[in-house]
């Protein structure tokens, strides 16, 4: 049995493991819903970036910067453990700001990205002395302005633009297009005029141009289009007596949710990227590289482990009911998003069955129409590729608590997160003294 791009799960004996580590009995030693995090997944993954664009700086003596993308898994030990691998940060929110410095992630490897930052995140942002804030909006280029000025600071800024590529992704994670919310538009002339303005501003500095067009992209045409879009708009800034240091070309690639899905790996898009950036040499100085993956660097790593609760059949499907829900990992139900399923105990016979959750949603399914391994009540199943937007879109719906998570290598299991309690469902409602 294969789990593409899940080197860490193998099968022994018709029992799943993980780093070696029996699924089951991770299950019952730590009880479910459990996410497991592989450590050794995540360093692969992040190695395999490293070794793909090293050339980068072997060639031009530029720096090549992978800052993970926080938003995707900002569990402390998962953040950490990138950190000390020398991985940066990119962060959207006070919050992702606080968890990188926990980290010790260093600043000149922070990126904050967002189109709405608040003046308390940039009074962060410029205290921590971040690589630079990824501007969005003219407005936001004057609060950041405005901000430095009462802190007498010069906080620096790279401009987030919009170039206007189709990423060939989901429609509601595409962000590089006209019609989506995000980014200075460079066909318009609206990125030129913005930084024009931050030229003749005393309390930002202009060290970068950003873009980023999309998640879960499985094609390289993408990032090449946008590649030799960003880079002959530094070529025009130059041009301007603006020069650019840092080049961020956003998000890296989707993963193989799909076992039929065909996904680029880190050297394809290497190859890409580069030949592209290279024809640029003699026209500009070439800039620093910023890459901003997430999924691809933690979502293979990660798996969900549920309890089979209940088996019902109707007249047009028969349903497994686990005792993970749309609460604990929202994809499925808000994307379509697909995810491979498995019972932890692998049997010879097959069914067709739909896997679901128990909340009162009809969106609660995480599989419909799959044939497994035939599963049983008191099963452990395995939901796989969930390191990336699972823990970090968990909540409490229908008062759930939040599932435990645990970190797995070759030699030990780590609890990495506590299992929410009915109390921690209510540590922050306040019940006024006239209802008590």
């Amino acid at each position: 049995m294969e789990f593409l791009g899940n080197e860490m799960i193998t099968v022994d004996g018709g029992n799943l493991k993980i780093d070696g580590h029996d699924a089951s009995k991770l299950a019952s030693t730590y009880g479910t819903p459990l996410y497991v995090m592989s450590e050794t997944q995540t360093v692969k993954n992040f190695t395999r970036y490293v070794e793909s664009f090293k050339e980068y700086s072997e060639k031009t003596g530029k720096e090549f910067i992978i800052s993970f993308a926080y938003k995707a898994n900002t569990n402390l030990a998962v953040t950490r453990l990138l950190s000390k691998l020398g991985c940066g940060a990119d962060i959207v929110s006070a919050g992702e700001l606080y968890i990188a410095k926990l980290s010790d992630v260093p600043s000149e490897k922070i990126v904050f990205n967002g189109n709405c930052k608040l003046k308390e995140e940039i009074k962060m942002g410029i205290e921590a002395e971040i690589r630079a804030f990824n501007v969005d909006s003219i407005s936001e280029l004057v609060l950041i302005n405005e901000t430095a000025k009462e802190m007498g600071k010069i906080a620096n800024v790279a401009f987030r633009v919009n170039p206007n590529v189709d990423a060939k992704t989901h429609p509601k994670i595409s962000t590089g297009m006209k019609k989506n919310k995000f980014g200075l538009d460079i066909e318009s002339g609206i990125a030129l005029e913005t930084i024009k303005m931050a030229e003749k501003m005393e309390n930002v500095k202009i060290v970068g141009i950003h873009c980023h067009i999309g998640s879960q992209l499985t094609y390289i045409s993408p990032f090449v289009e946008e590649a030799r879009k960003i880079m002959d708009f530094v070529v025009l800034l130059k041009n301007e007596g603006i020069k650019i240091r840092d080049v961020n070309l956003g998000g890296g690639l989707g993963i193989p949710y799909d076992k039929n899905t065909k996904i680029p790996v880190q050297k394809d898009l290497s190859k890409a990227v580069l030949d592209v950036i290279y024809e640029y040499e003699g026209k500009i100085e070439l800039p620093n590289l910023i890459l901003e993956p997430g999924r691809s660097l933690v979502a293979t790593a990660g798996v969900l482990l549920g309890t089979v609760e209940h088996v019902k059949e109707t007249p047009v499907a028969k349903w497994v009911m686990i005792d993970a829900g749309m609460n604990d990992m929202m994809r499925p139900a808000i994307y379509e998003s697909y995810h491979e399923i498995t019972p932890c105990t692998i049997r010879a016979e097959k069914e067709v069955v739909s896997v679901a959750g128990g909340l009162c949603e009809s969106s609660d399914v995480f599989g419909k129409d799959r044939e497994i391994s035939k599963m049983e009540v008191k099963d452990t199943v395995a939901i796989l590729d969930v390191g990336a937007y699972g823990i970090s879109m968990a909540n409490n719906y229908n008062s759930r608590g939040k599932p435990a998570m645990i970190l797995t290598n070759e030699k030990e299991v780590s609890l990495i997160r506590a299992r929410e309690t009915l109390a921690d469902l209510i540590s922050k409602d306040i019940v006024p003294n006239h209802l008590l």
